[in-house]
């Protein structure tokens, strides 16, 4: 999983600890702009289940819409590779 993420270090631990990796890779195709079809499409997931971590990232960042959860991604430095 770690190549799917860009880190600051090779030994540097991933932004947003208290996300699972799953969580971490949700987060960062929101940042990205992508809805939740566009997500559950990419990660081989149901909507219903994408909606749930979806959810379950925006209750651990403590932030109420995707806009906030996707600006603290890019400010922490999560993003895909490309």
């Amino acid at each position: 999983m770690s190549a799917f993420f860009a880190a600051a270090g090779a030994n540097a631990a991933p932004p947003f600890p208290d996300l699972s990796e799953r969580e971490r890779e949700v987060l960062a195709l929101l940042a990205d702009g992508a809805g939740n079809a566009v997500i559950a499409h990419r990660l081989s997931l149901s909507p219903e289940t994408v909606r749930n971590h979806v959810s379950n990232v925006l209750a651990k960042l403590q932030v109420t819409d995707r806009a906030q959860a996707g600006a603290q991604a890019r400010e922490a430095g999560l993003r895909r590779d490309r």
